[in-house]
């Protein structure tokens, strides 16, 4: 009887089985040409994103012939002829794409970097956080982003130019001269993009924002409002994009499908229309990119009755990346594949989902199709930023009614004044002013909500992370029953899981108002102002070991840094690079006694800032610093000796950040001590105070005695060959608690005074004792 059981379980485990994988077959022939249009996506991305490198072209030209010998063989048994040419075609599809996107990506890398150049300049300049302006232009190089230290000339211009390239595609200005003017139509299209800053009125933020969401115009945006719409994922608003292009052309085709019938009537008026409303706008990347997703969109409306929408979308990213293989190294082309694919594959099951729980059809709709995009994009936004915000699906649903009409409004206010209808582009560019005013107030609010921005893993765990929890969610809107169940409360469980990664992994870094951290021989420290600072923060140094500095950023919800060199020796500035990949640098303060030498130079090519000269008595300005940080400048003199001195010149700090006085100084020696120690003499004592040099025995106590420190930070190396600290370095702090980064690793400071080490146990010490 057992014996026949197991029989009957093994029979019907096999049935079962048999079934399946008929089922899965089945599926795969009706889907084919879906998987062979995915295949061209993959190989195209393959070869674009690696830049075409001998070797990935030699992988893709020999799947191109695998694929070929596979369709070309002789037929024999049906299964075996299907899987064939199933095969085959996946390897023709994406070895063609991979080797025609690798050609043209190699043929791009490969183009001339002249530094004396004949250049247009196709866009107006925008100034940048470092107080230099970047504009674009086109000339032998191809198409490049120039940065300059005053405003290059208006779009449509002809300069010659004296370029110092930094990157592929990234050059700064070192002398531009004006050879042509601009033509009627371009000095008509910078009238057409003033008019529509002078319709929008209103007096409020939404006038400002108005510009930025018509025509990608952010000039008059605040520092506040943008990062309230970074929080919640509102930027993209403030980008043109495909969106922002399909509106236009459907407005245009909605008037014109009132007046007139034939199809190429009202298509052709819409192309003209969109082709001018892009041309306004700017050969932004972004642009450029909306453009053509929008196109192939608008070609995908018109396929055939039946053809899959994702095997249109593979299409499209296949002809993009081999018309322009560089959109593979840019995240907001991810971005946007990644939520058109969240649209068309999750946003369907989701809408039903929420109609079978009794939601009317356009709401579901509305609520299904922001959250697949957001869900999508999700692992991207942690390249980005590590963290995610539970107000973001809700933001954007508030403010998506918003987006259409302000876009409309601004652009017949934009028209009208151009026209020279005063009044009337006033009204309409009012209106529109509004709608954008609810897209602030929607930003501010949710930005302020509890939990607006929980801090998350970094790449690449952070993403992997990410990855599994959209997985889940996937799972949980397409499965049914208790699959479904278990599913939501795994997506809920990573979603916390990876929420307290970054608050438990790290001491401190949930409220941490200062970090000196553990670089080894060397210096890193990080200042903020918890609840005026956000993401933003002052790094004083930055080490000579990049994978250190980037244990030390891990966690601490750090996105924007201001930078501050405080001189360049290798153990002070070794690290700078892993800095610039790792946070937008807002601004960059160096020593004004070493700011002419060839190291300053080089940090300020690494960074693309003009750098801000620094020198006793000057406060470092507020603008460059975040926000609720404030800092003195105690040393090096304006006018000093010698430059080979660069200990001597280092820059002696005296930060403050939610009320905890911190004194940083740098590598001074004992004779620059001496002087400080009558300046500090005169201020309260300080909570925090660094030993000078890693603990140098070259040191004055009498320093020391005039900050009065309540806690000393040595950052210094473990079993270093200099000897740091010296056993007189550590009694100069007197009676004070000292730590040491070599023993007790990352040290964070609190807004409350408290002290913690990234080991507990490291063995706390009175200097004195």
């Amino acid at each position: 009887m057992t014996s026949s059981r197991c029989e009957h379980v093994r029979r019907e485990v096999r049935q079962r089985t048999s079934e399946l994988l008929r089922g899965a077959g089945t599926r795969l022939v009706h889907r084919v040409g879906t998987c062979r249009t995915a295949a061209a996506a993959a190989g195209a991305w393959l070869g674009a994103g690696t830049g075409g490198v001998p070797a990935v072209l030699a992988v893709c030209a020999l799947l191109l012939a695998l694929g070929v010998l596979l369709l070309l063989a002789r037929p024999g048994r049906r299964r075996v002829d299907a899987l064939r040419t199933v095969a085959g075609g996946l390897a023709f599809s994406a070895g063609l794409t991979g080797v025609l996107a690798g050609a043209h990506a190699h043929g791009q890398g490969r183009a001339p970097q002249p530094e004396s150049v004949r250049a247009s300049v196709v866009s107006e300049s925008h100034e940048t956080a470092s107080g230099r302006y970047r504009a674009l232009a086109t000339g032998e190089f191809g198409r490049a982003t120039l940065i300059a230290d005053e405003p290059l000339p208006p779009a449509g211009t002809l300069v010659e130019a004296r370029l110092d390239w930094w990157d592929e595609g990234l050059a700064g200005v070192e002398e531009a001269t004006a050879v042509r003017a601009p033509g009627a139509v371009w000095r008509a299209r910078a009238d057409v993009r003033a008019g529509l800053a002078r319709a929008s009125v209103g007096g409020h933020e939404g006038a400002e924002l108005l510009p930025g969401l018509v025509i990608g115009d952010t000039a008059r945006v605040s520092a506040e409002l943008e990062e309230a719409m970074r929080t919640v994922s509102l930027t993209h608003v403030t980008a043109v994009s495909g969106a922002n292009i399909l509106i236009v052309a459907g407005v245009v085709l909605l008037v014109m499908s009132r007046l007139c019938r034939p199809w190429w009537a009202r298509l052709l008026p819409a192309a003209c229309v969109t082709a001018g409303y892009v041309f306004v706008v700017g050969p932004e990347p972004s642009v450029t990119r909306a453009t053509a997703m929008a196109a192939l969109t608008a070609i995908g409306l018109l396929r055939p009755v039946g053809t899959p929408t994702v095997a249109v979308l593979a299409s499209a990213v296949s002809v993009l990346l081999v018309w322009q293989p560089q959109l593979a190294g840019e995240i907001g082309f991810a971005l946007s594949v990644a939520a058109t694919a969240g649209i068309l594959l999750v946003a369907p099951p989701l809408t039903q989902l929420l109609v079978d729980r009794r939601v009317p059809g356009w709401a579901a709709a509305a609520i299904a199709v922001p959250a697949a995009a957001q869900l999508a994009c999700t692992p991207l936004l942690i390249v980005l930023a590590p963290q995610l915000s539970p107000w973001s699906v809700p933001a954007n649903l508030a403010a998506g009614p918003a987006v259409a009409p302000a876009t409309v409004l601004g652009l017949l206010a934009m028209a009208l004044e151009a026209a020279g209808a005063s009044w009337p582009a006033r009204l309409f560019g009012g209106l529109g002013a509004f709608c954008a005013w609810w897209i602030t107030g929607v930003a501010h609010v949710c930005a302020a909500l509890p939990a607006a921005a929980l801090r998350w893993p970094e790449a690449p765990g952070g993403v992997v992370l990410a990855c599994v929890m959209a997985a889940f969610v996937c799972a949980a809107v397409l499965l049914r029953g208790r699959s479904r169940a278990a599913a939501a409360v795994l997506a809920f469980a990573v979603a916390v899981g990876g929420s307290l990664v970054p608050v438990l992994g790290q001491p401190g870094r949930g409220e941490w108002s200062v970090l000196v951290c553990d670089v080894g021989q060397g210096s890193a420290v990080l200042l903020r102002a918890q609840e005026e600072s956000g993401d933003h923060a002052l790094l004083v140094d930055t080490g000579d070991d990049a994978e250190a500095l980037h244990r030390c950023l891990e966690g601490s919800g750090v996105r924007r840094l201001t930078l501050a060199v405080s001189h360049f020796d290798r153990d002070h500035v070794g690290a700078l690079d892993a800095a610039v990949e790792a946070a937008e640098v807002h601004a960059l303060i160096v020593p004004r006694a070493l700011a002419h030498t060839p190291e300053a130079e080089d940090a300020r090519a690494l960074t693309g800032l003009s750098g801000i000269p620094a020198a006793r008595g000057e406060a470092l300005p507020p603008e460059a610093l975040p926000p609720g940080v404030r800092v003195r400048v105690l040393w090096p003199p304006p006018r000093a000796g010698s430059s080979a001195d660069g200990n001597g010149h280092s820059l002696v700090l005296l930060a403050e950040a939610d009320g905890i006085t911190v004194l940083l100084p740098g590598d001074i020696g004992r004779t620059q001590s001496l002087v400080l120690a009558s300046v500090l003499a005169q201020e309260p004592p300080v909570d925090l105070m660094l030993a000078p040099h890693h603990g140098s025995g070259d040191m004055a106590p009498a320093l020391h005695r005039a900050a009065r420190p309540r806690v000393g930070a040595v950052s210094v190396g473990a079993d270093n060959s200099y000897g740091h600290p010296t056993p007189s370095a550590l009694a100069a702090f007197g009676g004070a608690e000292v730590l040491r980064t070599d023993a007790c690793g990352t040290l964070a400071v609190t807004a409350g005074g408290a002290v913690r080490a990234e080991d507990p146990d490291c063995g706390r010490a009175r200097a004195g004792g």
